[in-house]
């Protein structure tokens, strides 16, 4: 087959969503030539495609090599870096990419959504208008734009633009994406659904689209969808202020709760707050495996769901009903010894569905990254401390400590990063 022939079936395959058909394509093409850029291009985005962006950027990169003087192979570029979170990179080969091909609308649109996730909203909103400037109907500019209207809480211009880039091309599951996460963060939770819904008949494997779905369904929980309104506000702040908070809220708390508590008369002021502060935390901790259970029966809900929020979110919640259970069973009991087990015990459940709710399936200790096998490891202290409470209750009292030692070292490490 033709060289030619054979680019242009695999960009054809490509925008049919047959990726690994446009790659086998593809590399038969390369087979004859090694250094044909634009099938070297072709091929970056079909990794992109399957998300392995380091070998499409290092793909990306040789096409470069070739032809150096080519805007849309800089752009490619700043796109692989802007899905791996390497946004300093992307902003570099994008405004690069700008400054070779000054009108391409798509370019600014790109370098918007970059600068809309470095927190620089009124910067990416000036990047989508300059976009917009070259063509007014670009759907990229469309979204970038409305997303940082949304972020800068000018709703009203926001839900124009919105309209306009669904106007423009109902069809685009990116646009019905956006408008769905902008409805979303706005708390509008039921009509997210509808626009998240549409965006997975477009485009079923879509997986910014299920995961929408996912969290619009867990909404309809209040204290999710708080918790989800908490999240949106912490994100839309810079990394040091989301730093800051969590340590700026517990010292405050303290103090405030300290300063009531030292007083007879605000004592039990002082009390709540600091009971309203460890129920938010605690919350935080156990909420999603909550809601996620919760999807187990919705009718959408338990198709969104993966393996592991499956099985994380029945093994949170048995923990959590065992703790119940045990902590029932110990007002049964009058002798010390027994109360005092079936009490560290019940605790031990309680602890246990929070690295249970955390834990990636299938297990495996070797493909694991660190953060999930030390929710193997206090599991595996949690699982200890429940066992040896009936067994000999000081080596459940060692056991308990090292697991609240690693939990509170896992999680202000979490905070700090």
């Amino acid at each position: 087959m033709d060289n030619s022939v054979l680019l242009e079936r695999a960009k054809l395959l490509l925008s049919q969503g047959r990726t690994n058909d446009a790659i086998a394509a593809i590399k038969t093409l390369l087979q004859q030539e090694p250094e044909n850029d634009t099938a070297l291009s072709i091929y970056a985005r079909c990794l992109f495609d399957k998300k392995d962006f380091a070998k499409g950027i290092e793909i990306v990169l040789n096409a470069i090599r070739i032809d150096p003087e080519n805007s849309y192979y800089f752009y490619l570029l700043g796109f692989g870096y802007y899905r791996i979170n390497k946004n300093f990179a992307a902003i570099e080969n994008l405004s690069r990419a700008i400054s070779m091909s000054p009108r391409r609308a798509e370019y600014y649109g790109m370098l918007s959504l970059v600068y809309i996730d470095e927190k620089k909203f009124e910067t990416g909103l000036q990047k989508a208008n300059e976009g917009l400037a070259i063509d007014a109907e670009n759907i990229t500019c469309l979204n970038a734009r409305s997303t940082a209207l949304n972020k800068l809480k000018r709703t009203d211009d926001a839900m124009e633009t919105m309209q306009n880039a669904l106007s423009k091309d109902p069809e685009n599951e990116f646009t019905h994406i956006t408008i769905g996460w902008n409805l979303l963060e706005k708390g509008k939770h039921k009509e997210a659904i509808k626009h998240f819904r549409e965006a997975l008949r477009i485009d079923p494997d879509n997986e910014n689209a299920r995961v929408g779905l996912k969290q619009s369904l867990k909404s309809k929980i209040p204290p999710y969808k708080w918790m989800l309104q908490y999240s949106f506000w912490m994100n839309n702040k810079g990394k040091t202020a989301r730093r800051i908070f969590p340590i700026a809220l517990l010292i405050g708390v303290r103090i405030i709760a300290g300063v009531l508590s030292s007083n007879g008369t605000t004592e039990i002021i002082g009390l709540s707050i600091l009971g309203l502060y460890l129920l938010f935390v605690i919350t935080s901790w156990i909420i999603n495996p909550i809601a996620n259970f919760f999807l187990l029966f919705n009718r959408d809900g338990k198709y969104a769901l993966t393996v592991t929020e499956k099985y994380s979110a029945i093994g949170s919640v048995s923990s959590i009903l065992l703790g119940f259970v045990f902590l029932g069973i110990s007002f049964l009991f009058r002798d010390e010894h027994w109360l005092n087990a079936f009490i560290v015990a019940s605790i031990s459940c309680f602890a246990m569905s929070v690295p249970l709710g955390q834990l990636k399936y299938p297990l495996s200790w070797k493909a694991s990254g660190t953060s999930n096998r030390v929710c193997i490891i206090l599991a595996s202290f949690g699982i200890c401390t429940f066992l040896f409470a009936f067994i000999y209750l000081p080596v459940a009292m060692v056991t308990g400590i090292l697991f609240l030692a690693l939990f509170v070292l896992r999680n202000w490490i979490s905070v700090l990063r």
